[in-house]
């Protein structure tokens, strides 16, 4: 449900975005229409007035979302002005109200209303009717929640979204196939709550950032429809991408709550951070997320855990990429992960190690993998996606069986031959393990290698090629693990007999080992030449 909220709200609150104009305030009403039409969005307007140059629209409505979620957004009046100098300025009302409705899991339907005000906007358009610049100022955009909607129940949500300083440009390119490019700033924005839970406790948090940076570009083709069923507008050609970049943020959260034991608890966190950026793509060549956190601190205290739980990274970045569309060939995907310089509090370590006989180095992780996967069905196409959640939710029991409605041992055959003939949506043809790096604790361990399938077999149960591993301090490890009586003596010596098993000294020497393990294509597996199976 939170990420349809998201998505919802986001779609609503870009209502408020720059009007797409054109030389007269009609063209100017028509394109913003037809550009909402196009993400999902059916436009109402109450009343229509020209009064010399100036065009005004009164009650205006939109309506959208999914049969699911359906959202609505009420953005009262908006004017259209001929400014006399071949552009046109927009300008809506100071306050717009909205709501989404939903059923929860358990069926009861909610509602969640919200407002936005924005006192003082002005958007400014030149160009030409195919090929339009749009400039907005909104000095100041606040978007409040009060309450939720449960029933017949009807429960606080004092939630608050603030940004300051906005501005930017839209830049419109008309054709069969519309283009769209936007960037924008902010100085800053801030997200607030003060919630009271169903039990009697609070949430109460504080977000700031500051130095907003957005862009965007998006493709929409004629008949395209975003906000209906995504799959077919990508197919159509329906391309989009876009940019967050952030400086410092600032969070603080505090909460009070009721334990299993019945008594009160209290606790409270902090994060600080120098800045991240993220970026998205959307189109037929699949999905791209993609993302970088500068240095950051994070502290959380009370509640169940006896001491501060604290810990800090210098870095940290993530990219996944990989394709949604069905293909009869084999199509690229990539995922990636990076952390750099992660230490912990020393409350931490003295859970374990009060003597401090470990080394407290600052530890890192670096993945990438990349390779290939068959797409048996759309990713994106609802009734896959449909299909693969109920698959995913757990059962609590299985259902009583009934003579009248249980399948015969034939029927119940034919459905498990059915359900072996039909391919996993997303299958891996091969992989490359290019870089797998990790440091700890004084230790090393670094691995890459190579792997596929075997023809019209299972890439993960039934791999075939080779990988190469080094570990360096790990027997120093170990050796400081069992001095310290974390590790028995008995399981300390089987993972010295898998370390013989697996590897062999390094040609340098001290404690380092290296190990070659080979995927063959009857199943056999072999370690330095060894055969293990």
């Amino acid at each position: 449900m939170n990420l349809r909220l998201t998505s919802s709200a986001i779609a609503l609150a870009a209502m408020t975005a720059p009007a797409f104009a054109d030389v007269t305030p009609e063209q100017v009403w028509q394109s913003w229409v037809d550009y909402y039409q196009g993400a999902g969005y059916q436009i109402k307007e109450g009343g229509r007035e020209k009064a010399g140059d100036t065009l005004t629209l009164t009650d205006v409505v939109a309506a959208g979302g999914t049969a699911e979620n359906p959202a609505s957004f009420a953005f009262g009046t908006v004017t259209l002005s001929d400014t006399g100098d071949g552009k046109v300025r927009t300008v809506f009302s100071d306050r717009a109200t909205g709501s989404i409705k939903g059923s929860e899991a358990d069926g009861k339907s909610f509602e969640i209303p919200f407002t936005i005000d924005m006192p003082g906007n002005s958007t400014v358009t030149s160009g030409a009717p195919e090929d339009m610049t749009h400039e907005f100022n909104y000095p100041t955009i606040d978007i409040a929640l009060t309450t939720m909607k449960v029933g017949d129940k009807e429960n606080p949500l004092p939630i608050r979204f603030s940004i300051a300083g906005s501005t930017g440009t839209m830049h419109f390119v008309a054709g069969e196939t519309a283009k769209y490019e936007y960037k924008a700033h902010a100085e800053r924005m801030n997200a607030s709550g003060d919630i009271q839970t169903e039990d009697g406790g609070k949430i109460k948090f504080d977000t700031n950032m500051s130095g907003l940076e957005m862009s965007g570009d998006l493709a929409l083709p004629k008949g395209a429809n975003m906000g209906g069923d995504m799959n077919a507008a990508i197919k159509s050609g329906t391309a989009m991408s876009g940019s967050v970049k952030s400086g410092a943020m600032t969070a603080t959260f505090d909460f009070t709550a009721t334990g299993e034991d019945g008594q009160p608890q209290t606790g409270k966190g902090k994060y600080d951070g120098k800045g991240f950026d993220l970026t998205f793509a959307m189109s037929q060549d699949g999905l791209t997320y993609q993302g970088n956190s500068d240095a950051f601190t994070s502290e959380i205290s009370g509640g169940q855990f006896p001491f501060p739980i604290k810990y800090a990274a210098e870095s940290g970045s993530f990219d996944l990429q990989f394709p949604v569309l069905k293909s009869d060939t084999a199509q690229p995907f990539k995922l990636a992960y990076s952390l750099a310089g992660l230490t912990m509090g020393d409350e931490i370590w003295a859970l374990f190690d009060p003597e401090a006989k470990l080394p407290r180095d600052p530890a890192s992780l670096d993945l990438d993998l990349t390779g290939t996967a068959k797409v048996n069905e759309d990713l994106l196409d609802p009734a896959v996606m449909a299909a693969e959640a109920e698959a995913a939710t757990p059962t609590d029991a299985a259902p009583e069986a009934n003579p009248e409605t249980t399948p015969d041992a034939g029927d119940a055959a034919t459905a498990d031959a059915e359900a072996v003939a039909t391919p996993e949506p997303f299958v891996p043809v091969d992989l490359n393990i290019n870089q797998f790096a990790l440091s700890a604790l004084g230790a090393k361990i670094t691995a890459n290698g190579q792997l596929t399938g075997p023809e019209g077999g299972d890439l993960i149960q039934a791999p075939v090629g080779k990988l190469n591993a080094t570990f360096e301090g790990v027997n120093g490890l170990l050796d400081t693990l069992g001095s310290m009586g974390l590790v028995p003596e008995d399981q300390l010596m089987s993972v010295r007999m898998m370390l013989t098993m697996f590897g062999k000294p390094a040609a340098e020497g001290e404690d380092k080992l290296t190990t070659e393990l080979e995927f063959k294509e009857d199943g056999s597996l072999t370690a330095n030449g060894q055969q293990l199976r």
